[in-house]
C-alpha cells in the first residue's frame, strides 16, 4: 500500500484529508440530520422528507462464536460518526450511498452520490516500478477509461470513486442498470496494463452497492488508506455511459436512470392483478426461483475442499448466490463464511495476501444484491476454479436426445424387458421437457431453454415456474 501512496505523492496528486473527502462525497444537507439526544442514549432524527443516512460498519476484533462482532453505524449530515470512527484500529466499511432505516440491504438503498470501483494487484515491473498504477492513470487521462474524481490507497489496489453531479435515485430499474454497468466497466478497468488479474477467472466482480475500507482507516497490514484528487468536476450518467460499447448477445450495460411511473399501485392491481399479487403481496423479485437446500449444501462442501489462492473471495461470493436461490437465511450464510476464514487464510503463501474478515463481509455483500441470482455456470466454474459436470447429451440437442432415448426404450420393451409404461397423471410432454432442463441447468436462463430445446417462448414461460418449484439440484 506504501508504494502507491508515495508513488501519488511523488507524482504530485494532492492528498484529501478523510473528512473532506467524505463531505465531497455527501455534500451539506444531503443526509438525514442528528437531532436531539433522547435519554436512551439515542438521537431522534429529523423529519426530512427525501433524506436518509448512510451506513458504516464496523468489524470489531472481539469474537462471538466463530465470527467477530459487526457494528453498524449512522451517518448523518454532521459526518461527526466517520470523525470518531477514524479512530479506531478495526476495519471499517462505507459506501457512498445514503439507505433508508438501519439495514444496509440493497432494497434499503436509495441515493448514490458516487459510483465506486475497486481494482487489486497493481502491475509492479522486475524494478518495483508500478507501471500499473501510472498506466491507470493514463488511461484516464487519455479517455480510454472513464476518469475518476479520486484514487484511494488500499492494500495491494486501488478503490476508484465517481463523484456524480446528482445523486442516482435508487428505483429497482436503476439498480439492476448499476449492476449490468458495474459488471461491464469492472472488465474495462481490470485489463493486462492495469493488473495482474485480468484474465477472467480473476476479475473480482462486486456489487453495484459494495462498501469500501473507510478513507482514513486502518487496512490489512496495519497502514492507513489515503485519498487522492484527480478531478474536481462532478460526472454525469451520460459521460459515464459513454464508455460501453453493446456487446453481442448482453443486456444494454449502460446505466438507465428514470423515475417512478404515473400508474399507480391501485391502478396496477386492477390492470396486472397477477404482477401485484407476485411482486407486491408476496414480493417475489422478477425472475426468481428457490432452489432446494442441498444445492447450497452441495456448493459449501466443494469449497471447503476444493478452493485455492485466487478463488476464496470468489467461492464466498458464489456461496452467497447459491444462498439467495435456495432460501438461505443471512445467518446461516454468516456462520458458513466465517467458518471458512481460518483454513482460508492458512492458506496465504505471502504475508500480503492474507485473507482476513474484511474479504468475508465484502463477498457477503452480494447476498443484498438479488440481481446476481442468475449468475451463470460458466462464470461461476472461471471464478471458482471448480469444475462443475453437467449431463452430457453427447451434442444432441435435447429434444433429439430424449427422442433417441424413447426409441431405447421401446426396442428394450420389444427384447422382453420390464419397462413401465405411461406418463404420470397430469404431465405432459413439453412440461418434461421444461422440469428435465431445469434439473440439468438449474442456473439456466429462460434464453438458454429456448435454444437447447425448441421449444416456444410460450410454452417455457408456461412450465418455467412450475419446473422451479419442483428443481432438483
Amino acid at each position: 500500500m506504501v508504494k502507491w501512496y508515495r508513488e501519488l505523492l511523488d507524482m504530485g496528486y494532492e492528498e484529501v484529508k478523510p473528512l473532506d473527502f467524505y463531505r465531497d462525497i455527501f455534500p451539506k444537507d444531503s443526509l438525514q440530520k442528528k437531532g436531539i439526544l433522547l435519554d436512551n442514549g439515542h438521537y431522534c432524527y429529523d423529519n426530512d422528507k427525501g433524506k436518509y443516512c448512510g451506513i458504516a460498519i464496523e468489524v470489531s476484533k472481539e469474537l462471538k462464536g466463530n465470527k467477530p462482532v459487526v457494528k453498524r453505524y449512522s451517518i448523518t449530515d454532521d459526518l461527526e460518526t466517520i470523525e470518531l470512527l477514524l479512530d479506531t484500529e478495526n476495519f471499517v466499511l462505507l459506501s457512498p450511498i445514503s439507505y433508508v432505516g438501519k439495514a444496509r440491504t440493497t432494497d434499503n438503498a436509495r441515493n448514490m452520490y458516487a459510483f465506486a470501483l475497486e481494482i487489486d494487484n497493481l502491475l509492479v515491473d522486475e524494478k518495483g516500478n508500478a507501471v500499473g498504477l501510472r498506466d491507470l492513470l493514463h488511461q484516464m487521462r487519455e479517455n480510454i477509461l472513464p476518469q475518476a474524481n479520486y484514487i484511494v490507497t488500499s492494500g495491494n489496489g486501488v478503490h476508484l470513486y465517481f463523484i456524480l453531479d446528482q445523486p442516482i435515485r435508487l428505483f429497482e430499474n436503476v439498480k439492476q442498470s448499476l449492476t449490468r454497468y458495474k459488471k461491464f466497466i469492472t472488465r474495462q478497468f481490470w485489463n493486462r496494463y492495469i493488473t495482474f488479474d485480468y484474465k477472467e477467472e480473476k476479475i473480482q466482480y462486486e456489487s453495484a452497492f459494495q462498501g469500501f475500507r473507510l478513507v482514513g482507516g486502518v487496512t490489512k497490514n496495519g497502514d492507513r488508506t489515503h485519498a487522492f484528487r484527480l478531478n474536481s468536476h462532478p460526472v454525469t450518467i451520460e459521460y459515464l455511459n459513454e464508455f460501453v460499447f453493446q456487446e453481442k448477445n448482453v443486456e444494454d450495460p449502460k446505466i438507465v436512470v428514470c423515475y417512478e411511473s404515473s400508474l399507480t399501485l391501485k391502478d396496477a392491481k386492477e390492470k396486472y392483478p397477477e404482477w401485484y399479487q407476485k411482486r407486491i403481496v408476496e414480493k417475489q423479485k422478477k425472475g426468481s426461483w428457490t432452489n432446494k437446500r442441498a444445492l447450497y449444501d452441495w456448493w459449501l462442501r466443494r469449497i471447503k475442499t476444493e478452493i485455492k489462492v485466487g478463488h476464496r473471495y470468489h467461492a464466498l461470493m458464489l456461496l452467497s448466490i447459491y444462498a439467495i436461490k435456495c432460501g438461505i437465511s443471512y445467518d446461516e450464510l454468516e456462520n458458513d463464511c466465517f467458518s471458512l476464514l481460518e483454513p482460508y487464510d492458512n492458506l496465504s503463501v505471502r504475508g500480503d495476501n492474507r485473507f482476513e474478515e474484511s474479504d468475508v463481509l465484502s463477498a457477503l455483500q452480494i447476498f443484498e444484491d438479488k440481481d446476481y441470482v442468475t449468475f451463470p455456470i460458466n462464470s461461476i466454474e472461471k471464478l471458482s476454479g471448480i469444475k462443475i459436470e453437467k449431463n452430457k447429451r453427447n451434442g444432441r440437442k435435447q429434444e433429439v436426445h430424449l427422442y433417441l432415448a424413447r426409441r431405447r426404450k421401446e426396442d428394450l420393451k420389444y427384447l422382453g424387458e420390464d419397462i413401465q409404461e405411461g406418463r404420470p397423471k397430469g404431465s405432459g410432454e413439453k412440461k418434461d421437457i421444461v422440469c428435465e432442463w431445469r434439473i440439468k441447468n438449474p442456473l439456466g436462463k429462460k434464453i438458454d431453454c429456448y435454444k437447447d430445446t425448441g421449444l416456444s417462448r410460450v410454452t417455457i414461460n408456461k412450465w418455467w415456474e412450475y419446473a422451479g418449484e419442483n428443481l432438483k439440484p
